[in-house]
């Protein structure tokens, strides 16, 4: 998953429950807009409108109303004094078909009495620990588990791709008004450098249609 904000150091004073003002900074107008590539032709995009501003109460109804899987999504965040972070997390649960109601109350009631994420992160609980503490240690069995990294998956590769398919009258502006070009990357901010001699071979490239 990938995602960039318009203007990343909007600051808001805490709202009355003495947190981060999110609802404020996000607006309760819009919509909230998934795209996923399923490895089909097209993506699938499911959108609803924003019901609170509060991300992880937008996400449930998403889940819900537009993927029609009952979930619930918990997110939480810790503040520095210094506005670094000093810890964030969250988690989704979503019911699986056939699920009884006993099962969805006991969810409910398990959910509602739950420490907030972020507390729970700060105190150095593990994912696993999170889920046990919030479902229960035995109604926990884990499957499997996969690693997770902050990065970003742009590569030079793929920003020079993307000049050879400006084409040809683009990319010869390129080499004759600035010699070179430079390519950010929105999400992680990496900046990519192409020499003139770079888009000489795109060039080429757009011109055999390679």
């Amino acid at each position: 998953m990938r995602g960039y904000i318009t203007h990343p150091n909007v600051h808001f004073d805490l709202n009355e429950q003495g947190k981060l003002d999110v609802r404020r900074a996000v607006g309760t107008e819009g919509t909230l807009s998934v795209v996923k590539d399923l490895g089909l032709r097209d993506f699938f995009t499911g959108q609803v409108p924003i019901v609170s501003g509060e991300i992880a109460e937008d996400f449930t109804q998403y889940l819900t109303v537009s993927e029609q899987v009952p979930s619930a999504v918990a997110l939480g965040v810790l503040v520095n004094p210094d506005n670094t972070i000093k810890a964030s997390g969250g988690f989704i649960i979503q019911v699986m078909p056939g699920a009884t109601d006993e099962t969805i109350t006991l969810l409910e009631q398990k959910l509602s009495d739950t420490r907030p994420v972020s507390r729970q992160i700060d105190d150095g609980l593990s994912p696993e620990q999170i889920l046990e503490e919030v479902l229960g240690e035995e109604n926990v069995k884990f499957i499997d588990r996969l690693p997770v990294a902050f990065e970003c998956n742009c590569s030079k590769e793929r920003f020079g791709n993307a000049i050879i398919g400006l084409g040809e009258n683009e990319i010869r502006e390129m080499i004759e008004e600035d010699g070179g070009a430079e390519a950010q990357c929105h999400f992680c901010n990496e900046i990519y450098d192409f020499s003139k001699e770079d888009l000489e071979g795109f060039l080429k490239d757009a011109q055999s249609g390679e």
